[in-house]
Order: structure tokens, then sequence, then C-alpha cells
């Protein structure tokens, strides 16, 4: 019989295959070789702990955060420039920046958002790809990616940005866009809102 450990390990090794292939299948269904996409999932988690400082203000050290925010938005500018929906874009990432405005607060632990309003903009950002690409259904899911990660970090941090910065600080602090729990949900709404799409539509 195999040690309880072991089997523990097992089960969790399992459970962590299956994740990495969900979220590799999401790049894949965006425009991704296979290849490609494990880069891109491995980057994001890996450079999720680094955060590259960019200015200070009073007691805020204002950063970037490589894996919730400058990863996802190189990822953007090639699909755009690729699928050459930039109109739609514009207007997609516009709309889930006001739902991801309003659905997070600035809290002592950072930008937050709690379940389930940490969904809506994933599902506001599935239902507009789907309309805004009913011609070429090909071009939903990575219009989904762009207008969801895109809208959360531009209505969730920087248009709460201002309100983080009136918070007195008593020490030096770091304010890092894409960072902390805005990682999760930047990451999460690109993967929700192409998982959502690919469920719902048929590419022909």
């Amino acid at each position: 019989m195999l040690p309880f450990g072991l089997i523990v390990l097992f089960f969790i090794s399992i459970f962590m295959y299956i994740i990495y292939s969900i979220l590799c299948h999401v790049f894949v269904e965006v425009g991704f070789t296979r290849l490609e996409a494990s880069i891109i999932v491995f980057g994001s988690f890996v450079f999720g702990l680094v955060d590259i400082p960019l200015l200070i203000y009073k007691k805020w050290i204002i950063a970037i955060n490589v894996g919730g925010a400058l990863i996802p938005i190189m990822i953007s500018l090639y699909l755009i420039a690729k699928k050459k929906f930039i109109g739609s874009a514009i207007i997609g990432i516009a709309i889930v920046s006001f739902f991801s405005y309003n659905v997070t607060d600035v809290t002592a632990e950072g930008i937050t958002s709690t379940f389930p309003l940490w969904l809506i903009p994933p599902l506001v950002a599935s239902v507009l790809s789907i309309f805004a690409s009913y011609k070429k259904p090909r071009n939903a899911a990575p219009l989904a990616y762009v207008t969801g990660t895109l809208g959360v970090l531009i209505g969730a941090d920087f248009f709460h940005l201002p309100e983080m910065l009136r918070i007195h600080a008593p020490r030096l602090t770091e304010a890092s866009i894409g960072g902390g729990a805005i990682f999760d949900m930047v990451f999460l709404t690109g993967i929700i809102a192409v998982l959502v799409d690919s469920f719902l539509i048929y590419k022909k």
C-alpha cells in the first residue's frame, strides 16, 4: 500500500496538470501555439512575483507587475495588431473598465473585489466579444481576452490609483499595478472570458 503522502502528492499533481491544461487551452483558443501558451502560463506566474518600480509619490512606490500587467498588455497589443479589431477592443475595454471600477474597492489590503462581483467583468467581456465578433467567430476569444484583461487593469487599478495614493502611508509602501489581488483578477478575467466564449460559440 502506498504511503498517504504519495497519494496526496499524486492527486495534487493531477489537479495541477488539469489546471495547467485548462490555462494552456485558453491561450491556444486565443491564437497561440501550445508551446507559446505554455511559456505564457509559466511566465505569468513566475513574473507575477516581479514588480518594476516606476516612480515615488510621497511615501508610495508606484510599480508595475510583470506577470499581472506587462505580459497581459503585450499579449493584448499583439492580438489587436494581429486581429485588427482595435475599434471593438476600445469600446469593449471602456465598458469592462466601467464594471471593473464599480466592483472593486480600495481597502487596507489594496484594491480588492468580493465574490461573486469579480465574475462580472469576465462575463461582460465574453458577451461583448460574442456580439462584436458574430461575423468572425474566431475573433471572439482574442477579443474577450483583450477587453477582459485591459478592462480590469484600467478600471480596477488605474482608475482607483488616485484613491490609493490619497491614503496616508506611515512608511514607504508599494502600489503595484497588476499586482496583489488584482493579479488574480486580471489573469482570471482573461481566462474565464475566453472559456465562456469557447463554450457558447461554434468556430467555423
